[in-house]
Formats: structure tokens, C-alpha cells, sequence
């Protein structure tokens, strides 16, 4: 993993990158929806989805957004994102403030933890204090990054719909930032 990791918006410029990205995910499961973009989108489109969702302009059930790619020398090696309230039951019940995936082959190397860790700096700029992630219960990775990133687990919660027992943590971004800077954990 490099030390030049940052977020960034994404553009136009990134379709390939992006669609080499989810072709990692649809090579193993083609019914995959990664990063709210599904097998056969349009690259286009689904830019101006995520620049709608960042601008307040949203669709259905969906709350306002800001999404980001997690780059390391041009490559895309994750993505994340920041919904800026929880105002759907789906998000309140269990899908919290932040979602975020690394491309398959790039597991396992810390990048999910320095993503999360950026993206409490784009929480402060959103005026998010408390903000919440889950994972599934048996997804031991992610539970790692959440804590690593200062998460704290508040309950554990049998979904129905999804037939999983998911985990629900809340972190508070100022702490998580200072604890992480004072024992650069990350």
C-alpha cells in the first residue's frame, strides 16, 4: 500500500478505471450491484446519479450522499460512501451513514481502514459528529476496520430480509480522529 492514498470524486475521465474496477466483482457474480452500479449501466448515468445524490437531488427513498474513490497511483482500489443523514428506515435499521468496498485483488493490504480513516475528514466537512456503520456479523474484516477506526459496537441485530445478523457500531469522528492520530493505528 502506498502513503499517497487519497479520496476523490469521481469523473468522467474514470469510466474505465471504474469499469475495470467492477469487473473484478462481476467476474465472480454478474447479479453484483457495486458501488449502486450493476452489469450493463451506463457509466455516464451513474456519475450523474452520484453528483445528484452529493447536491441534495435525489431519488425515491434515497437521502443526499457524497461518494469518492479511494485511489492509489491512478488506480481505484475502493470506494466509499458518505450518506448525510439516516432519514429512510433502511439506513436508521441498518445501513448507517457509510458504505465502502476494495476491489477484490486489493484485500487484505489495509486499504479499507485508510479509506474510513479519510473519510472521517469528509464527515467533519458534511457536520457529522456521530455517525453509524455496520457489517455483518461474520464479516470479521470489516468489523475490524470499523473498530480499528475507533467504532464502537452498540448491538447486534437479526435483519429478516437480508437473513443475516448484522453488526451496528457508532463512532464519533472527533474522537476516532484524534485517538488514530495519537496511535497512528492507521
Amino acid at each position: 500500500m502506498q502513503s499517497d492514498l487519497y479520496l476523490r470524486v469521481p469523473c468522467l475521465d474514470d469510466e474505465n478505471a471504474f469499469l475495470e474496477y467492477t469487473n473484478e466483482y462481476f467476474n465472480d457474480n454478474s447479479e453484483i450491484v457495486i458501488c449502486g452500479f450493476k452489469k450493463g449501466d451506463n457509466y455516464k448515468n451513474w456519475l450523474k446519479n452520484k453528483e445528484n445524490e452529493s447536491n441534495g437531488i435525489v431519488k425515491n427513498d434515497r437521502v443526499p450522499s457524497s461518494f469518492y474513490f479511494l485511489v492509489d497511483d491512478k488506480k481505484i482500489v475502493g470506494c466509499i460512501s458518505i450518506r448525510h443523514n439516516l432519514n429512510n428506515e433502511f439506513l436508521k435499521k441498518y445501513g448507517g451513514h457509510i458504505g465502502y468496498n476494495v476491489r477484490p485483488s486489493e484485500r487484505g493490504k489495509g486499504y479499507a481502514s485508510k479509506m474510513l480513516y479519510l473519510a472521517l475528514f469528509k464527515c467533519i466537512d458534511l457536520g457529522l459528529t456521530d455517525i453509524m456503520i455496520t457489517c455483518k456479523k461474520d464479516n470479521i474484516a470489516s468489523s475490524k476496520v470499523i473498530e480499528n477506526n475507533g467504532g464502537k459496537l452498540y448491538k447486534e441485530l437479526f435483519i429478516p430480509e437480508e437473513d443475516d445478523i448484522f453488526k451496528i457500531y457508532w463512532l464519533n469522528v472527533y474522537e476516532s480522529l484524534i485517538d488514530n492520530e495519537i496511535n497512528k493505528t492507521i
